[in-house]
């Protein structure tokens, strides 16, 4: 495992550098990608005494079953890379080899994107027993290891709690972006430390300390809930340009802009009207925090409404409740996501 920090970004460049071999070719991605994530998990795909290929069971045949202790502790599917692994049936043909041999999770991926779903959970539906979703292409290395190693040989059998544990944290976060001022009052006395010990000839007052990250977590956290809906808002200067933008192009297609949300709105009907953004591809995160940029309906990750909602061509809402810069980075990381170039996305 300690090798998955050298390993995953030469990857990631492997993937984009034979995309077309890997969005045709299922045994490249489960020999090519699969088993080398699996190795550096811990797992040997060779020992048949851990990872068993295509091993029949009651409900069909799953391209993975990790074993440990000769129990059969987890199954994965593997699909092409063109594969949208977030559709209903795929995750249903998941939950029914799991759930029929009486394992809690299983694994969905197809190579660049990989999901950790439950089999069964009284009362929920198939999309809400998604644990957690990674994209090696557009997330943060930290991120991408710190799940992904939940299915690792040494924490596979303490999954249960590693997963509580998560959410537990997640929840946590959730009411700290909720209620910021405890952040700040945490924060308070740590700046003050490194101030006693870094700069002792320089006194500072409460409340100069208090305005400083009050005015840093609001960047941080842009769109706090729980406020009503503020107006939209004109474009603002983009730092170091020294003037608003008023057009943007997309691949040629110029654009008038009035607001600066209209950034992000362009992009994603331009992502839907080239049939790259799909509802099945919701809930669209930011990347960062469990809110979501693009949902079903206008609702962050714990039903949360969005601050400024819109509504996109195709019936989807996208928050855009963001500063110009913000909007600009969103609109650049949505089409990464969607595997476009953001150099394409240019703003005068």
């Amino acid at each position: 495992m300690n090798n998955l920090n050298e390993v995953l970004a030469p990857l990631v460049e492997k993937i984009k550098k034979f995309r077309s071999l890997y969005e045709q070719n299922e045994m490249a991605v489960r020999d090519q990608i699969v088993n080398l994530i699996l190795r550096n998990l811990g797992w040997n795909p060779e020992n048949p005494e851990e990872v068993q290929p295509n091993v029949f069971t009651e409900e069909g045949v799953p391209d993975y079953s990790l074993i440990k202790n000769g129990k059969k502790i987890l199954f994965i599917e593997a699909k092409k890379l063109g594969v949208d692994i977030e559709q209903k049936e795929v995750i249903r043909q998941l939950a029914k080899y799991s759930f029929g041999e009486g394992t809690k999770y299983g694994v969905l991926t197809n190579g660049a994107v990989w999901i950790l779903i439950r089999s069964f959970e009284e009362g929920t539906t198939l999309n809400e027993r998604i644990v957690w979703k990674i994209d090696l292409e557009s997330e943060e290395l930290p991120t991408v290891i710190r799940k992904i190693t939940t299915i690792s040989k040494t924490n596979i059998e303490h999954i249960e709690v590693l997963v509580n544990k998560a959410k537990i944290l997640d929840e946590i976060w959730q009411s700290l972006l909720e209620e910021p001022e405890e952040m700040i009052k945490g924060l308070i006395p740590v700046v003050k430390s490194i101030i006693t010990q870094g700069y002792p000839d320089y006194q500072f007052e409460d409340t100069e300390i208090e305005d400083l990250l009050k005015e840093r977590v609001k960047e941080m956290i842009p769109g706090r809930s729980g406020e009503e809906t503020l107006p939209e808002t004109p474009i603002q200067p983009i730092s170091g340009r020294g003037e608003s933008p008023r057009k943007m192009k997309l691949k040629g297609e110029v654009f008038e802009l009035h607001n600066s949300y209209e950034i992000l709105v362009n992009t994603a009907n331009w992502l839907i009207k080239n049939g790259k953004l799909k509802p099945s591809d919701c809930p669209v995160g930011t990347g960062g925090s469990k809110r979501n940029l693009i949902n079903k309906e206008p609702k962050h990750k714990y039903g949360n409404n969005f601050r400024a909602p819109k509504k996109l061509s195709n019936g989807l809402w996208i928050e855009t409740h963001y500063s110009t810069a913000s909007c600009i980075n969103y609109a650049k990381r949505l089409l990464e996501k969607f595997r476009v170039s953001p150099d394409i996305l240019i703003i005068k």
